[in-house]
């Protein structure tokens, strides 16, 4: 089965390499660069393609191309909600993991319960953006060790300004989904991951979702990381990945109640 990663806002797919790399033997991995992003080109119709649903349209239309049908999906704080989004659209996902992603109710109430009123949320949908800030938004994507890499400082200036203006003010005007309710009554196995010290992300909150159908039982948090936490601590974050890819692996591969299960 296919793992689909998407990566956070105004970074790229490499955010990934260390799952790439530990996936790479076992199963095949893609990962996208969402538009306006990394390698792919700047959306053709930008207030169309730069929001949460938009951004899951795209992809679910790439991976139809490719002829993916199924596949389990790794979201990564923006790239988590666009996951949501994929649920909502009613993609064949037999399992999703999102991180430093709060399912939150599309309108600004539910943005003001989900994420915590911090610096870095000030500037983060911003079109242009500040010499100083372009690290700042690395470090928080990809943790404090990555904060003056080349690459994603370059990734972060290549990023489409109006990808980060047009996704916060859809988000703000309740173009989407309501990620809340899809939790909530997805069938889907949904395993949660936070770090214990994210700065923008609401973790109370989180734990007051009503999910479904989610993985272990509750939210996790892992201890000494942030917003970053597959790169903080990608061991933790990797052992947990497996597992649940696993998990995810052998519920589809259960006898429906009642038929013979097949022989080798």
């Amino acid at each position: 089965m296919p793992v689909v990663m998407i990566h956070a806002n105004s970074v790229c797919k490499e955010s990934f390499a260390p799952q790439i790399a530990m996936l790479s033997s076992s199963h095949r991995v893609i990962a996208f660069d969402l538009p306006g992003h990394g390698a792919s080109s700047d959306a053709i119709d930008a207030r169309r393609t730069y929001s949460m649903s938009g951004y899951a349209d795209a992809l679910l239309e790439a991976l139809g191309v490719i002829g993916i049908e199924r596949f389990s999906a790794i979201g990564h704080s923006l790239g988590g909600h666009v996951v949501l989004e994929m649920i909502s659209a009613g993609a064949t996902i037999d399992g999703a993991l999102i991180f430093g992603t709060p399912p939150v109710e599309n309108n600004p109430q539910g943005l003001q319960a989900g994420f915590k009123p911090s610096p870095e949320m000030a500037y983060t949908g911003n079109a242009e953006l500040l010499e100083e800030q372009v690290p700042m938004i690395v470090e928080l994507a990809l943790g404090s060790e990555v904060r003056n890499d080349d690459f994603f400082i370059r990734a972060v200036r290549r990023t489409h300004g109006l990808a980060r203006q047009y996704m916060i003010e859809a988000a703000a005007g309740g173009k989407g989904s309501d990620q809340k309710r899809v939790v909530e009554t997805s069938a889907i196995p949904l395993a949660v991951l936070n770090g214990q010290e994210d700065p923008v992300i609401n973790l109370d909150y989180i734990d007051t979702v009503d999910f479904a159908n989610i993985w272990e039982g509750e939210p996790i948090r892992i201890r000494d990381a942030g917003h970053a936490l597959h790169r903080e601590r990608p061991d933790e974050f990797n052992d947990a990945l497996l597992r649940f890819l696993d998990f995810v692996t052998a519920s589809n591969t259960l006898p429906i109640e009642g038929m013979p299960a097949a022989e080798a």
